[in-house]
C-alpha cells in the first residue's frame, strides 16, 4: 500500500478524530476540513486541519484539490434527512472539479440513538430513504472509485411491533456490498480510502477500533 494525501470533510467529534488517527497511524498525509479549526485538538506532523464546509461544492473542490482521496462524515438526520442527498451530490461534483477521483462516504448515524419499536423504524424510514437515493447517485457515477458506508434496514423482531437493529453496516462499491461490524466502522472507512482503481487492498479489521 502506498502512502495517500486524504482530505478529510467531518466534524470535530469523536469519529472525525479517530479516523484522523488511525489514517496517521497507518502513515498517511490528512487535512481535516472542519466548521472550527480550533475545536479539532488532535495534533500531528502529518496533519493540517482548516476550516471548511463539506456540505459545499465550492469547499469540497478547494480544500480537496491535490488529495487522492476524499473521505465525508455527514450522515443523514431525522429532522433533515434530504439534506444527505443534496450533500453527496455536492461531494461528487466538488471531488470531480478538483480532479479527485476516489472518494468514500461515512453514512450511517452512529449519533442516532437506536430502538426496536416500529414507531422508530416508521421515523428512520425517511433516513434509509435518502441513504438509498444518495447510493443511486453514486452508483451512476462510472468515473469515479467510491465507497460508501450505510445503514442496513431494521427486519421484524419475533414480537409484534418490534423491529431488530442490526449491528453491522453496508459497505457499497462499485465491486458489490460487504457487511461490516460497527466495532470496525473506523478501519472499514480508512481501508476503502487506501483502495483505489490500480491497486486492491486486503482488510484487516481488528477489536481494537470499537467506537462506544
Amino acid at each position: 500500500m502506498n502512502t495517500q494525501k486524504i482530505a478529510l470533510f467531518t466534524t470535530t467529534g469523536e469519529v472525525g478524530t479517530r479516523l484522523a488517527e488511525e489514517a496517521l497511524k497507518r502513515g498517511h498525509s490528512v487535512t481535516a476540513i472542519v466548521s472550527n479549526e480550533n475545536e479539532f485538538k488532535l495534533k500531528h506532523p502529518n496533519l493540517k486541519v482548516v476550516r471548511g464546509d463539506g456540505r459545499r461544492k465550492e469547499d469540497v473542490s478547494k480544500h480537496s484539490r491535490g488529495h487522492d482521496v476524499a473521505v465525508f462524515t455527514y450522515e443523514p438526520t431525522l429532522k433533515n434527512p434530504r439534506e444527505h442527498v443534496d450533500i453527496t451530490r455536492n461531494m461528487i461534483e466538488g471531488a470531480k472539479e478538483a480532479g479527485v477521483q476516489h472518494i468514500v462516504s461515512a453514512a450511517h448515524p452512529l449519533s442516532q440513538r437506536m430502538e426496536s419499536t416500529e414507531e422508530f423504524y416508521n421515523s428512520f424510514k425517511p433516513v434509509l430513504q435518502a441513504q438509498q437515493e444518495a447510493l443511486k447517485l453514486l452508483q451512476k457515477e462510472k468515473g469515479l472509485s467510491w465507497g460508501y458506508l450505510h445503514t442496513i434496514e431494521p427486519e421484524a423482531g419475533q414480537k409484534p411491533r418490534e423491529y431488530r437493529i442490526s449491528n453491522e453496516v453496508y459497505l457499497s462499491q462499485p465491486q458489490g456490498q460487504e457487511r461490516v461490524q460497527l466495532k470496525n466502522y473506523t478501519n472499514a472507512i480508512l481501508d476503502e480510502a487506501e483502495k483505489s482503481q490500480l491497486e486492491t487492498h486486503e482488510s484487516h479489521y481488528t477489536d481494537d477500533d470499537r467506537l462506544n
